[in-house]
Parts: C-alpha cells; structure tokens; sequence
C-alpha cells in the first residue's frame, strides 16, 4: 500500500510537471491556424504613465519574418518593418483591458484576447501567421495567384 501511495504521489509530481513545461513556450492558438506568444513585465526605463508594446510577425511554417504587417491596438496603428519587428507606445489608463490585431496581405488576420496591461509597462507579442488560402482580387477584378501571374475572371 505504502508502494501505491509513492507511485501515485511521484506520477502526480511527474505530470503535473510535464504539464507545465509543455505550455510555457506554447503559441496561444487563434481562430485562424496562427498564434501568438506573450511575455509581460514591469521596466523602470519606461516613462511613468506610457506602455511600450513589441515584438515581431513571422510566417507560421518558414518562421521568416513578415513586413509590413498592421497591427492596431485600440485606436493606435503601427507597421511591421523589413525583419518583423514592430513597436508602439501607448498611454497607460487604470485597468487597462485591449486587444491587439495583426494584419498582413496574403496572410489570415489574428486577433488576441483582451490583455490586461495592468502593472505591466513592457509586454513583448510575437505574431505567427498563417497563409491565407483566399485568392487576391486586385482593384480591376484580377484574381492574383501566388505565383503572382494574374488571371482574369
């Protein structure tokens, strides 16, 4: 009996560690195949009253950067430049609950859940993307591939 109970005891300890190892460094999963990591913290270089939200868009499958994607938090806009990476600063209110959503041409949109930025100045998001599987219709009605030859309706 007393064997039964240490077996039970140890594999308790075993999976409830394998449990959180697991979802540490996991993407939160979004509608849209893609994710998305979170890293949250306070930084005394950050001026009182101010926010500094960043991080980079990379492609889901190549882990290669994505330019030029939009990212909207709240009213605020800012774009991805040539590695991925973006940056925006945002004002500070109490109990400050929003989402952010990422933007890409070719690309499915993600959206996060609603963060709370409360006590927290520095939050680093990274962005996986997935392909979008949509045909590009361009302004004339010309269906783009992606192999970028165009084909009319």
């Amino acid at each position: 009996m007393k064997f039964f109970n240490y077996t039970v005891i140890f594999f308790t300890f075993l999976f409830l560690l394998i449990s959180c190892s697991a979802t540490k460094n996991e993407l939160i999963p979004t509608d849209n195949i893609g994710g998305y990591k979170i890293e949250s913290k306070n930084n005394s270089n950050i001026p009182s009253g101010l926010i500094n939200v960043f991080g980079k868009v990379m492609d889901i499958k190549t882990k290669e950067p994505i330019s030029h994607t939009q990212l909207i938090i709240g009213c605020t806009k800012a774009k991805t430049i040539e590695n991925g990476k973006y940056s925006i600063i945002i004002n500070d209110t109490e109990d400050l609950y929003v989402f952010l959503k990422a933007i890409s041409v070719g690309y499915k949109t993600i959206e996060t859940k609603f963060l709370n930025f409360t006590n927290n100045n520095f939050i680093k998001i990274d962005f996986y993307l997935a392909e979008d599987d949509r045909p590009i219709i361009n302004c004339e009605g010309e269906i783009i591939n992606k192999n970028n030859a165009k084909n009319k309706k």
